[in-house]
Parts: structure tokens; sequence; C-alpha cells
């Protein structure tokens, strides 16, 4: 059986970005572009100091990925005066936000990033599935599953994490079925904050996500 063990929304100004590391951390966290903020407080959210060690996987999906990073270096390469900074550059990559958080987080051992075409619409189901079969292989202890986007005005992460060991305030089990009536969900950006409703209604034992581009697939969680 495979376990929920935190379910998180967080959302910032862009400015409080910063503060918001420095409160997770106890220091600053230098040169960070916002996703890898973003990944990071929300990653220390989700795993207590203890579990930090635990083999973990992270799946992440992003519909802004990288853009105003990338619009930045744009603009420096063809309206600056001198060759891009380095750490330009880097913010550009989304696999960067893994490599500067993995300090934090020693049991990061890999971390995979879904890009995302359009707005308002997820593919949940297909982290979370993932998730399911690498616990069930026991490819690693733990799976942080998150949905990370930024704009101008708005930096936001959701968040789902995953165990094959139970917790003791775990609220819910998850696994893969056959395409069900049950109650579910959309698959959208914001779905953990809104399996956190379902959670706190107490209105029925199961709810289903299904994925958006095979409705057969479908993921079950069930109520501890």
């Amino acid at each position: 059986m495979i376990n929920l063990t935190a379910v998180l929304s967080q959302s910032f100004a862009p400015a409080e970005l910063p503060a918001a590391v420095r409160a997770a951390l106890g220091k600053p966290l230098r040169r960070a572009a916002p996703l890898t903020q973003l990944a990071l407080v929300g990653a220390l959210a989700c795993l207590p100091a203890e579990r930090r060690a635990l083999p973990t996987a992270l799946l992440w999906q992003s519909t802004s990925g990288p853009r105003l990073e990338t619009l930045t270096l744009l603009d420096e390469v063809c309206s600056g005066s001198a060759e891009p900074m380095p750490y330009d550059f880097l913010a550009t990559q989304p696999a960067i936000a893994a490599a500067q958080i993995q300090s934090f987080l020693p049991g990061l051992q890999t971390a995979t990033h879904l890009p995302l075409d359009c707005a308002g619409v997820a593919n949940w189901s297909l982290l979370l599935s993932l998730a399911i079969v690498w616990l069930n292989e026991g490819r690693c202890a733990q799976v942080l599953c998150a949905q990370l986007d930024h704009a101008a005005d708005v930096a936001s992460g959701h968040w789902l994490a995953l165990s094959r060991s139970p917790l003791e305030n775990s609220p819910a089990s998850l696994d893969l079925i056959k395409d069900t009536a049950n109650d579910a969900l959309p698959d959208t950006p914001d779905f953990p904050a809104r399996l956190a409703e379902w959670l706190v209604r107490n209105d029925g034992p199961t709810l289903s996500l299904h994925s958006p581009v095979a409705m057969k697939l479908t993921v079950e969680f069930t109520r501890l």
C-alpha cells in the first residue's frame, strides 16, 4: 500500500520568496532562481528533518517553467552590452532546481521535470502513477510530486508526498485501479488543494483522479 504523507499548497508574492527560504533554512539561499526557491520551500515543508535522508524521488510539472529567466537571458543576449552572467544561463535550466536543493535533501536521488503546454491543465495522474510504480518496485522510499509555477505577480507550489511506509498521520492511501464511477476530481494544477478540501469534508471513503489523456488510468485515494 502506498501512503499519502503530505498535502501542501503554497502561494507567495515573488518578493516574499527569499524570506520564505530564509525561514525554512535559517539563512538565505544565494543566487537561486524562483523555481529553485519554490522547490526548496515546498520540499522542506513536506518532509520532516528525520525523513530528508531517505531515498527520495522528485517528480514535478510546470506550466510556466523558467520562462521569466529565459526572457531575461534573451534580453541580455540581444540587447545587453556584455555577455550574460553564468547564473542567468543556469537559471533557464529546469534541472538546476533539483541540483541546488540536494544539499538540503541528502536523500534526493532523482528528479524529473514534466513541462505542460496549456494553462489550467495538469498531469498529476502521470506523476502519481509513476510514483506508485517506483515505490512498489522499491526504487525509492518516498516520492515528492509537485506543480511549480511563477509569474511576475505570484509564485505557487502544490505538493503531494508519497511513501511506502505508513506514517502516524497519513490521511489516505492510494493505488492505481481500473476506471471507476467513484467521485472524481479533474486533473488541474491545484489538485492538491482540492484533495485537501475533500479530506477535510469527510464526505466519502474514496476519491478518484482520472488522466486527461488516458481515461482508463485512474488513481484512487482511500481515507485511512
